[in-house]
C-alpha cells in the first residue's frame, strides 16, 4: 500500500552521509570477520544478535577471494521482502562496484552508495570488508546489507513509528475509502431526487435546491476522503520536512474551507427560497461564511509564517 519518496530518503542520507559511513564502519569492525567467513551457523546467529539493537540490518554472507558466495545468505528477522530473495550461494559478485572498491584495500571497510535493490525495490546500502589474514593471504570479503530507510527512520528516533506506520495507512485507507462510499450514496440520492423532480405533489425549486445540496455535500466528503486517502496513504511523507506538513494542513483546510463555503451560500439561497424567518437564517449563512473568510485568512498567514520561516532556517 505504501509508496516511497526516494529522493528525500537520498537527501536525508546525504545529510547524515558521515554519521552513517562511521556507523557502518563500527558495526562492520565490531565483528570477527575471519571466523564468520565460513561458518553459516554463526553468520545468522550473529545477524539476529546485531537485528535486535540494529533493526535496519537485513542479510549478512561472505565471499571467496575471487568474489563467489561461500554460503547462503543469513537473513535478519526483520527482513524486508524476505520471499523475493534467493539465499546466494555461489553466486558472482566479483564483477560488485563494492568488491571491486574493497579488493584494492586490505582489512579496510567501504560503504557504498545507496542503490535500488532489484528484489524489494527499496533504497539500500552495502558493507564489505576485505580479509586478510596475518600472513597476508586473501581470505575474502564479508558483507553486510542495510534498509537505508529504516537506517534513516533509527537515526531520527523514529523506528516504532516506521513499525507502526502500516497500520496506520490501513485505518487511514478504511476511513477515506468509507468516506468516498457515503459521498457516493449521497450522489446516488442527488440522482434519484433528480428522477422524481417532476413529479406533481413537488415543487421544482424546492426540489432543485436539495439535489444541488446533496450534490455539494458529497463532493465535499469526496474531496476530504481523497485528501485522505492521498496523504496518508498513497503518498510516503516525511513528518520530520516543513514542506509535508505544510501541504498536509493546506490541503484539509482547503477542503473544509470550500464545504463550509458551499454551506454557506446554500443556506443563504434557500433562506430566500423558503421564506417565513429569513432574519436569522441570513445570519447564520452570513456567520458560516465569515468563518470560512477567517479559516481562509489564517491559512494564509500560516503559509506565510511558516515560508519565511524554513527560507530563514
Amino acid at each position: 500500500m505504501s509508496t516511497h519518496n526516494h529522493f528525500r530518503l537520498l537527501e536525508q542520507y546525504q545529510q547524515y552521509e558521515s554519521v552513517i559511513h562511521s556507523l557502518m564502519e563500527s558495526i562492520m569492525t565490531s565483528l570477527n570477520g575471519l571466523e564468520l567467513l565460513q561458518s553459516e551457523t554463526l553468520q545468522q546467529q550473529t545477524i539476529n544478535y546485531l537485528s535486535r539493537s540494529y533493526p535496519f540490518i537485513e542479510l549478512l554472507y561472505s565471499l571467496d577471494s575471487n568474489g563467489i558466495q561461500l554460503t547462503d545468505s543469513a537473513y535478519s528477522p526483520t527482513m524486508s521482502e524476505r520471499k523475493r530473495r534467493s539465499l546466494g550461494k555461489g553466486s558472482d559478485r566479483s564483477q560488485r562496484p563494492y568488491v571491486q572498491a574493497a579488493r584494492q584495500s586490505s582489512n579496510a571497510v567501504v560503504v557504498t552508495s545507496p542503490y535500488l535493490s532489484n528484489a524489494t525495490h527499496q533504497l539500500a546500502i552495502s558493507v564489505v570488508q576485505h580479509l586478510v589474514d596475518e600472513q597476508g593471504r586473501d581470505r575474502g570479503y564479508l558483507v553486510i546489507n542495510f534498509n537505508l530507510r529504516r537506517l534513516i527512520s533509527y537515526l531520527n528516533g523514529d523506528e516504532m513509528r516506521f513499525r507502526c506506520h502500516h497500520y496506520f495507512q490501513w485505518i487511514y485507507g478504511l476511513i477515506g475509502g468509507l468516506l468516498i462510499v457515503v459521498a457516493a450514496l449521497l450522489l446516488y440520492s442527488a440522482l434519484e431526487s433528480l428522477f422524481s423532480l417532476f413529479d406533481e405533489d413537488n415543487h421544482v425549486a424546492t426540489g432543485a435546491f436539495g439535489i444541488v445540496i446533496l450534490i455539494t455535500l458529497g463532493m465535499s466528503i469526496f474531496d476530504l476522503g481523497k485528501t485522505i486517502l492521498e496523504e496518508e496513504v498513497l503518498v510516503n511523507k516525511d513528518i520530520h520536512h516543513h514542506d509535508s506538513t505544510r501541504r498536509t494542513i493546506s490541503r484539509f483546510m482547503a477542503a473544509i474551507i470550500i464545504a463550509v463555503s458551499i454551506e454557506a451560500l446554500l443556506l443563504m439561497f434557500k433562506s430566500l427560497l423558503d421564506g417565513g424567518d429569513v432574519g436569522n437564517q441570513l445570519i447564520n449563512a452570513v456567520w458560516m461564511l465569515m468563518a470560512a473568510v477567517a479559516m481562509l485568512a489564517g491559512l494564509g498567514v500560516y503559509l506565510k509564517l511558516s515560508r519565511d520561516s524554513q527560507t530563514a532556517d
